[in-house]
């Protein structure tokens, strides 16, 4: 009997012993921090789990020298991010897509993308020597900006730290800087023809149409004459129209004046001059109020967009639709 009350005591203890021991291995576990290499690479709630594909915005250059975004779908993996750049790439995959486009690869062809890592906020992006050589400062300029806002469309990131085969670089052939995290900024930035020192930025859309008969809007970031950023400055901006000399457009009416902007129960109101009626005649139409809806989505305050015309709104033969994306395909 004694033999026996002394195995189940042991057994006990053993037990116990486990259990506090398995939960202090545990514990120790949680309690180390994860490395760069540790952290997935991207968690994404946008991801289409009905064809198993992710809206994502791509970054092209046209003829003309334009950052020009395309939301295309693409497939998801692991390693999206990874995925995601070598749609940039002037590969035989992706050679088709841009003919059709009529748009050019930011990444040339030889491109390796070495490794990603996201950490904080954080891409780290290490690419080969190849896709430090462009023939000119736009292409390279565009190379860097478009990288960083195409990877910045993930939550997961807000800067991007470009490395060259493992090595961070203060700056390009043709001077531009990336020896720093880089952060999304203006983009096709140019300055507006009254534009002032320390004027305030906004993003108007024009319209171009690539040798392919592509038609896309190109997003311009202007420097400004107003301290601060409105939608009356970014309207009054887009009916200023594109700048001389440039191969963009847009069809508004000529004369066309902003007669009062209004905020009432979350519409956001336009009142536009008589002028803007000549519109529904246009075959641009509808790309002239999708710019107009990009232009003023930009203000996190409008939500819901009317346009009016001398204060009765405007019945066109496109509906004004709230506008996700600038161009698709």
């Amino acid at each position: 009997m004694f033999y026996k009350k002394l195995t189940l005591v042991i057994l006990f203890l053993l037990i116990f012993s486990i259990t506090v021991l398995g939960c202090g291995i545990i514990r120790k576990k949680d309690d180390v921090k994860p490395t760069e290499e540790d952290i997935p690479e991207l968690e994404d709630e946008d991801t289409e789990e009905d064809d198993n594909t992710r809206e994502t915005i791509l970054f092209y250059q046209d003829d003309a020298g334009y950052l020009v975004p395309v939301m295309r779908k693409i497939q998801w993996e692991e390693g999206i991010a990874k995925a995601t750049l070598q749609q940039l790439m002037d590969t035989p995959e992706q050679q088709q897509a841009l003919l059709e486009m009529g748009l050019k690869p930011l990444l040339p062809a030889n491109t390796v993308i070495n490794g990603i890592s996201i950490n904080d906020g954080l891409a780290k992006v290490d690419l080969n020597a190849v896709a430090m050589d462009y023939p000119d400062a736009i292409s390279e300029n565009n190379m860097v900006k478009g990288v960083v806002m195409t990877l910045v469309e993930f939550p997961a990131i807000d800067r991007v730290q470009f490395l060259f085969d493992g090595k961070i670089v203060d700056t390009l052939k043709y001077g531009t800087h990336v020896g720093d995290p880089i952060e999304p900024g203006g983009i096709n930035l140019e300055l507006s023809p009254d534009s002032q020192e320390n004027g305030a930025e906004v993003t108007v859309f024009f319209h171009n149409t690539s040798s392919s008969r592509y038609d896309y809007l190109v997003p311009i970031t202007r420097i400004t004459s107003n301290p601060s950023a409105t939608l009356e400055t970014a309207l009054e901006e887009l009916l200023k129209g594109p700048k001389l000399g440039s191969n963009l457009r847009l069809d508004i009416p000529e004369n066309t004046k902003i007669l009062g902007i209004q905020l009432d129960n979350g519409i956001t109101y336009v009142n536009l001059s008589k002028e803007f009626e000549a519109l529904k005649d246009s075959e641009h139409e509808a790309m002239v109020l999708k710019a107009i809806g990009l232009t003023a989505m930009q203000f996190p305050e409008v939500t819901n967009l009317k346009i009016l015309v001398e204060g009765v709104e405007y019945k066109g033969n496109s509906p004004l639709v709230t506008p996700a994306f600038a161009n698709e395909y």
